[in-house]
């Protein structure tokens, strides 16, 4: 199995190393932990996921691979130095995807940061990993999908995140992955399975998650999940596909 979004930086070795009994690999991605004062902030956040929580994940066992952008709650004034610095970093050998990207409040800033990394992810020919906010998902959700269809891009490996029963439907009807975020206040095992249950013409497009961040989070709700399709008679090959094999193509991983 791997869990297609966390964030390593903000849990004890502990979680890493209960993670590694249970997965064949975890995506860490850049995230919010400070206020992006300067770009400097934002460089040793992202350095430090690609130098220490690799090392650290590898003391415990755990296939750790990473995604590189500026999140939309965390964007430095530096906006094109920081463009710059993600052209560097996506050469690590570990880096698979830019992200976490998108949107929190829509605004002007947001919008113009998240379409130039829309199109960075195009040019590096990579995955884009996009966030969806808690509150007002749905319209978010709506601008987001809306900002996307207005820039032609050819590639479409781009995962809608968080999204919910609703949000869902619109991301796979765009030709995007969903990425189903099993975490308090986000989706509960049962409503993620019902969700696929609901979608299963489409398992080859969703990625399942635990967003295990600071928040309340389980850092088992992938094994927890799958054991859910198990025990609802979700077949084989579509748990497969939503746990492990569709992240393994969309991220080019090596596990």
């Amino acid at each position: 199995m791997i869990d297609t979004h966390i964030h390593s930086d903000t849990r004890g070795l502990e979680d890493l190393e209960l993670m590694a009994m249970c997965l064949d690999g975890v995506i860490t991605l850049a995230h919010d932990p400070f206020e992006m004062k300067n770009v400097k902030v934002w460089e040793a956040h992202v350095e430090k996921l690609l130098n220490g929580e690799i090392e650290r994940a590898k003391k415990v066992g755990l296939n750790l691979f990473v995604c590189v952008g500026m999140h939309p709650r965390a964007i430095p004034p530096e906006v094109d130095e920081a463009l710059n610095k993600i052209r560097d970093y996506i050469n690590h050998d570990k880096v698979v995807g830019i992200g976490e990207i998108g949107l929190e409040k829509a605004t002007k800033e947001e919008r113009e940061v998240f379409i130039k990394q829309l199109l960075l992810a195009e040019e590096s020919k990579l995955p884009a990993v996009v966030h969806t906010p808690r509150r007002n998902k749905e319209e978010i959700t709506k601008i987001i999908l809306d900002e996307i269809s207005t820039l032609n891009l050819k590639n479409s490996n781009i995962v809608i995140e968080h999204c919910n029963k609703e949000t869902v439907k619109w991301a796979l009807d765009a030709g995007f992955y969903a990425g189903l975020t099993v975490q308090p206040g986000k989706l509960t095992p049962l409503e993620a399975v019902e969700i696929i249950k609901e979608n299963k013409d489409f398992a080859n497009k969703i990625l399942l998650n635990s967003d295990c961040s600071s928040n309340p989070s389980d850092v088992l709700a992938v094994p927890g999940t799958v054991l859910k399709m198990k025990i609802e008679g979700i077949g084989k090959e579509i748990i497969d596909k939503v746990s492990q094999k569709n992240a393994l193509e969309l991220f080019n991983l090596k596990v």
